[in-house]
């Protein structure tokens, strides 16, 4: 595979590449190299391999570290979390951990990782000095810590320590490929003598960002000084499999490294370029780095100043290259980043390495311009600065925060004084940066994601304790093989868990037969056991027909306490649901008052002093507010129900006064309501949907057939809605919605969703204005309904459009006689 050398210039810089088409828009500090030592102090991190790095000779795994990974299928899935969905506990000693379901999982990932790493590089050639990645479990997630935050935090440094054996496993397949092994790579794991690997998970590891050497897994990127390269046998695989590299041309010609000849232009291009950027000549002025400008296939140039190209000359050093004078790499429009806090100094779409590199420039600029008077005030700044456990009152801080509706992007806020005190103890010496000519701190945990902070004493936890060496003639032992069960557990977990889950794991939300027919129908319990007088042929001759398993199924379950009830007390539950079916709206009341509590001389709010129902007429519907009839609500929203059967069972029930209890219940058992908060806001405080990045359904043309792939992509896309701030609302759309946003959020986590209305509620969601007061809540919109049924949109040649979807729509829900209003099994 040949490729075209293309040269970039930046701040007198030359770098050239024949893999690249542009360069980064931050390039990393380039380390100093010893030529009497060669050995080079790579970091042993977990997040600086994530960027583009310079060459480290003990680590040829670098360039293939995968930029921005997916973590899903079977095999990654369990990686697949933010810093909102990591789950902490707290152990014995009071100290805070990763939860041991994700604990768990993680170790056993880990073990799978290492074993492939040590198999695919059995027998291969590994440079002198090469380094392999630290295990995860060093970067401290099996550890316990003082807070839930720095829990979270090193659990996050650590998930990013599984791409680096990534990293290392895809070097070995790499090498493999390149090189032409005898065994193919799959064959290694699946034939291993001590441990063989399921085909299948093989199979998905080679799916994976892990296996795939395609363009599809984008990977970090590389610098390489022109005076020394610490890879002879590497570079050239890293070129056949196009991974981006880039050289630094030094300007004495004397020192370059033999092994980049072909990375060297020639003087003519190199002067040429130079002066193009003194003369500001940009992409724009003259298509720069395309072939027809600087590198056409017969080696034929065309001059700055417009003449006719002409044959160039025998080149000093490698072939014709392209030249781009880019300053920066292409980044997306500044519509796509959050809004800059005002004052801040952040650009739109800046972030925090491209900020502190301007302010860098501009603190240098202005040193060279002072005045010895005011070169001591900043001097003098910068060392009472250090030498303080605190800022001073004078001094702002600010903390760059992470964005989780912007992938993480982060903005510079500024902290309130009252609150620098706990942000501060947050970070260490090494995550904070001080601006003496603004008198400024910049807090980012980024700066270095191993750094333990002020707040954290507890350093012995935090920090691996030391081992005492091993022998010096003693190898470390192998590492233990998983087990072959705990592969296929991955295959069998991953494909079995898109069915719904049974009733027993969420036993506890799920009310059975006799609790259905008192709290939701309203039957009593005590009814006489004597026949109704006055019933019809036709009522009569339905209860000949009716089968008892029959009924049972329309109350909606059959579970084991429906074998317990009498015989006798049948037949009086068969009359009472014969009365519901039978009887016309009008004919209900004439139900005897023994069977039914909403029968004459009954009064429901007299049994349930606790609680007081009221509804508001809108235009369009009824609503029923729920609210304590003794004390006044602790919550700040209003507990809203449009169903009347729904407020009628609140009053059946004895859950006591307090809102957020009686809401939990419903929650629990998928029953649709609203948590209306009511709020004062500006009109232009309104903004179209338009503007919200919104999840919809599928586009597609006919003919369509989704497969599997196609419902892989339909979870993944599932769960990263789940994790918006207006997500909650799928969890009090009730029904087979709020069944599927369970299938994400978990069980345990519903109570979160009673905290109150999301930011995006009042922009985006429900708005109703009852008794002249507007009320908010989040809603989900009609077309991320479709979206969370799995729906497909297809749209056929005569213009009509078909709707496909993976699980029943809400209106085939509601009449297929499914829908009996709460989750029932």
């Amino acid at each position: 595979m040949t490729h075209e050398l293309k040269v970039f210039v930046r701040d007198g810089k030359v770098f050239t590449s024949l893999t690249a088409d542009f360069l980064p828009k931050v390039i990393p500090y380039q380390p100093p190299w010893n030529p009497r030592d060669d050995h080079d102090y790579a970091p042993n991190d977990s997040d600086v391999p994530l960027t583009p790095r310079w060459a480290y000779a003990s680590r040829p795994w670098f360039p293939v570290v995968p930029l921005n990974p997916r973590f899903d299928g079977p095999i990654f899935e369990c990686l697949n979390h933010t810093r909102f969905s990591l789950r902490t506990e707290v152990d014995a000693q009071g100290k805070h951990m990763l939860h041991h379901d994700i604990r768990g999982r993680w170790y056993e990932l880990e073990k799978k990782l290492i074993w492939c790493q040590e198999r695919l590089g059995a027998g291969m050639f590994v440079p002198w000095g090469t380094v392999l990645p630290s295990a995860p479990a060093t970067f401290g997630y099996l550890r316990s810590h003082e807070n839930a935050k720095l829990a979270i935090k090193v659990a996050l440094r650590s998930r990013n320590a599984f791409l680096l054996i990534g990293a290392a496993c895809t070097w070995h397949i790499m090498s493999r490929r390149y090189r032409g092994s005898n065994r193919p790579w799959m064959s290694v794991l699946t034939d291993d003598r001590e441990c063989p690997i399921p085909a299948e998970w093989v199979l998905e590891l080679s799916h994976s960002f892990v296996g795939d050497l395609s363009a599809n897994v984008q990977c970090t990127r590389l610098f390489i000084s022109s005076t020394h390269c610490p890879w002879e046998g590497q570079l050239p695989m890293f070129e056949h499999f196009s991974i981006p590299i880039w050289v630094h041309c030094a300007g004495d010609a004397s020192v370059i490294d033999s092994m980049l000849h072909r990375y060297i232009p020639s003087r003519k291009v190199l002067i040429s370029a130079t002066d193009g950027l003194k003369w500001g000549q940009t992409p724009a002025d003259g298509a720069w780095g395309h072939a027809g400008m600087w590198g056409s296939p017969e080696n034929q140039h065309q001059h700055l100043d417009g003449g006719e190209p002409q044959a160039e000359p025998d080149l000093v050093w490698g072939d014709v290259p392209s030249v781009s004078l880019e300053h920066h790499e292409q980044v997306p429009s500044v519509s796509l980043f959050p809004e800059p806090e005002r004052n801040s100094g952040q650009l739109q779409g800046e972030d925090w390495q491209a900020f502190l590199a301007r302010r860098r420039e501009g603190n240098k600029k202005r040193e060279e311009k002072e005045t010895p008077a005011q070169r001591q005030v900043h001097l003098s700044r910068t060392t009472s600065a250090g030498n303080q456990d605190l800022p001073t009152k004078k001094t702002t801080v600010f903390e760059w925060q992470p964005q989780d509706e912007f992938d993480g992007f982060r903005l510079r806020i500024r902290i309130m004084k009252n609150d620098v005190y706990s942000v501060w103890r947050e970070y260490s010496a090494t995550t904070r940066v001080y601006d003496s000519f603004r008198n400024e701190w910049d807090l980012c945990d980024e700066l270095d994601p191993t750094s333990v902070p002020d707040g954290d004493w507890e350093d012995e936890i935090f920090a691996p304790s030391p081992s005492p060496p091993p022998p010096a003639l003693l190898l470390p032992p192998p590492p233990q093989p998983p087990s072959r069960s705990s592969f296929l557990q991955d295959i069998n977990q991953y494909f079995g868990q898109h069915e719904v889950a049974s009733s027993s794991t969420y036993s506890h939300g799920v009310e059975h037969f006799v609790l259905t027919l008192s709290y939701h129908l309203g039957f009593q319990l005590a009814a006489s056991t004597s026949a109704p007088q006055g019933r019809s042929a036709t009522f009569e001759s339905w209860i000949r027909k009716t089968q008892w398993l029959h009924l049972c199924r329309l109350i909606g379950d059959v579970g084991t306490d429906v074998s317990t009830i009498l015989d006798a007390q049948k037949d009086i539950i068969t009359c009472f649901i014969g009365y519901l079916v039978m009887l016309p709206t009008s004919g209900l009341p004439e139900m005897p008052s023994d069977l039914w509590d909403l029968g004459p001389e009954c009064s429901l709010a007299v049994s349930n002093a606790g609680i007081r129902v009221s509804y508001a007429q809108l235009p369009q519907q009824r609503l029923y507010v729920i609210e304590p009839s003794l004390s006044a609500s602790l919550v700040v929203w209003k507990l809203v129900v449009a169903d009347t059967a729904t407020a009628v069972m609140c009053l059946r029930r004895d859950w006591g006064s307090d809102i957020t209890k009686i809401a939990l219940n419903l929650l629990q058992k998928g029953i649709t309501f609203k948590t209306l908060q009511a709020m004062a806001v500006a009109p232009d405080t309104r903004r179209p949907c338009t503007e919200l990045h919104s999840y919809s359904p599928t586009y597609t043309l006919p003919p369509f057939k989704a497969v599997y792939a196609d419902y892989i992509v339909y979870e993944q896309h599932h769960h990263e809605f789940m994790n918006q701030p207006r997500a909650r609302a799928a969890l009090l759309h009730g029904g087979l919605v709020w069944r599927l946003a369970l299938h994400s959020f978990g069980f345990d986590d519903l109570p979160s969703v009673l905290e109150g209305i999301s930011w995006e509620a009042v922009p985006y969601g429900l708005m109703l204005l009852i008794n002249d007061q507007t009320y908010f809540d989040d809603e989900l919109s009609e077309e991320e309904v479709d979206f969370m049924c799995g729906t497909y949109y297809s749209y056929n040649n005569d213009g009509t459009m078909d709707k496909v979807s993976w699980w029943p729509r809400p209106q085939a829900w509601a009449a297929s006689g499914l829908n009996v209003g709460f989750w029932s099994t």
